[in-house]
């Protein structure tokens, strides 16, 4: 089906649970008058105090759309004045709404979509676009319009960096260098050539999120968590998986975590080893944690030696913009969408994780590209976050199940290829990550707490999702909160935990050592006969 089809039909999914709470919001004003004239008369008063120059609001340190010199002029700092008096009272005003909890949530999000969509910053009112515009002679307004018109044209959702100026995989970035040892329908394995002369006898194995491309974890050398872990004598072994087609709908969380059993009996015989540890990111972090419950029902738990899970929502009742937008019309409208057409699309998972993010990701790319009649840098990060996978439809059933009755909380709740799941019977060592910003996976939700058995530690970087992960050595402002996971309580242990300054990944490699065996020579790998890597599977489209 075309893509701007299946826009349309999530956008009328999505339509018909906002319009359930903007009828709440109607009928709110005949029953709670005073309550919304009470805040549009502190929105006038502060409207009012912008435009005489009275009202007193700092812009947020660091926000990149207010940086110009422009903006310290008179006109300019009173017209942003008036954009943040609106603002300002909102809170209070939603809070004081007497509406159900889900209704308000989604006007929440309107409203910040409203708010980050009419900010000065992507108006002519904006100082850059016009110093560029006067000094250009109009030139970049009309580079600005040709780059609208061809957007529109090719029917991209945001604004994009040219596709001519993308970084090559295997050249600029995911070039650690390895080998493809096997191929299956579902994944390929990259076992990675050690950098050391001596490692660990113990091999890792990393199973990464199924959504983008594995290549996060080995973006640049400067910036490869799997280059980091090879150069402290680990053997690395990646799963890299397929991107879906409408054949595979069918697939899983049960397929992924048999995938996921069959790359790790590969692992440990190619590297002539009885045990692994295993390392799961995001997503990938539920398919691990998984396979590891899986295994101790089943009785092959002795396979693995210790956990790692890298922003990994061990609960997933996840309280974010995406999951209190997506009321029961739109989940509804989604499961049959991707039945109908096998998958959820690359196109319409890129356009969700955007609007999460508009003002950093919609909005500055466009006032960069429209207004500024420039084209966006196309760092390695950008290259990889619009490297989008589509999700097989059966995947996408079994999470919305997971956020829906957040069955790992509940043992035996969730039946997984013939074994009842139980978390907290699992007994192995873990070392669990979260980020302090993170506006997909909230740092609360990866706290193991008692959901986990095991003895475990936990870490909370200060960054997001994405450049929680990009935290290499010598990272000038890295800095993160350690320690050992003693109470049920996120917030308890919060309290207690020490703080470290420096990146976090030399403590996860030196806490993986302790698990990975004795050291030997490192070995030669010979050609898997599946070619090099990253491989054929992250560069389908």
């Amino acid at each position: 089906m075309p893509e701007h089809s299946q826009g349309r039909t999530r956008q009328s999914a999505i339509g018909r649970d906002l319009s359930q709470s903007l009828l709440a919001l109607l009928r709110s004003l005949s029953q709670q008058p005073c309550h919304h004239a009470d805040y549009l008369l502190q929105t006038l008063g502060k409207a009012l105090q912008a435009l005489l120059g009275q009202l007193n609001i700092d812009v947020p340190e660091g926000d990149p759309r207010f940086s110009h010199p422009g903006w310290q002029a008179t006109l300019s700092q009173r017209i942003l004045q008036l954009w943040y008096a609106w603002q300002q009272p909102l809170n209070a005003w939603l809070n004081g709404l007497e509406m159900a909890e889900h209704e308000r949530a989604q006007l929440r999000w309107l409203l910040e979509q409203v708010a980050a969509a009419v900010a000065p910053s992507n108006s002519l009112l904006n100082p850059e676009v016009l110093d560029a515009a006067r000094q250009s002679r109009g030139h970049s307004l009309c580079r600005g319009a040709h780059n609208l018109w061809t957007d529109l044209a090719s029917g991209r959702p945001f604004a994009q960096p040219n596709l001519d100026t993308r970084h090559l995989l295997g050249r600029d970035i995911a070039c650690s260098p390895g080998q493809v040892i096997a191929r299956h329908a579902e994944f390929e394995l990259l076992c990675y050539q050690p950098l050391t002369d001596r490692v660990h006898n113990t091999p890792l194995l990393i199973v990464p999120p199924p959504i983008n491309r594995f290549y996060l974890l080995d973006l640049t050398p400067d910036t490869s968590l799997i280059r980091h872990a090879l150069q402290q004598g680990l053997q690395v072994y990646l799963i890299s998986w397929r991107n879906p087609n409408p054949s595979h709908c069918n697939w899983g969380l049960g397929r992924y975590v048999s995938a996921s059993q069959r790359a790790l009996s590969e692992c440990l015989q190619h590297s002539a080893s009885p045990q692994a540890t295993l390392t799961g990111v995001c997503s990938g972090g539920l398919i691990a944690a998984l396979l590891c419950a899986w295994q101790q029902a089943a009785g092959r738990h002795s396979q693995l030696n210790a956990l790692s899970l890298l922003v990994t929502p061990l609960d997933t009742r996840l309280q974010t913009d995406l999951m209190r937008l997506s009321g029961p019309a739109t989940r509804q409208r989604l499961r049959q969408r991707v039945w109908r057409d096998g998958y959820l699309d690359a196109r319409s998972s890129g356009a969700l994780f955007g609007w999460m993010r508009p003002e950093q990701l919609v909005w500055i790319p466009a006032v960069t590209r429209y207004g500024l009649g420039r084209e966006l840098k196309n760092c390695p990060v950008s290259t990889w976050g619009h490297d989008h996978t589509r999700l097989p439809a059966q995947l996408v059933e079994d999470l919305l199940d997971l956020f829906d009755r957040d069955p790992l909380d509940q043992p035996g709740s969730l039946q997984l290829n013939g074994e009842a799941i139980n978390l907290s019977a699992v007994t192995l060592p873990s070392w669990h990550l979260a980020a302090r910003r993170d506006h997909i996976v909230p740092w609360q939700n990866t706290y193991p707490g008692t959901r986990l058995g095991g003895e475990k530690v936990f870490n909370l970087c200060h960054s997001g999702h994405i450049q929680g992960l990009l935290c290499p050595p010598g990272h000038p402002r890295a800095h993160y909160q350690h320690g050992p996971v003693t109470c049920a309580s996120a917030d308890a242990w919060l309290a207690t935990a020490e703080a470290q300054q420096g990146s976090w990944w030399p403590a996860w490699t030196g806490w993986l050592k302790r698990y990975s065996g004795d050291l030997i020579n490192a070995p030669t790998h010979a050609d898997g006969g599946h070619g090099p890597a990253p491989g054929q599977y992250v560069q389908q489209q």
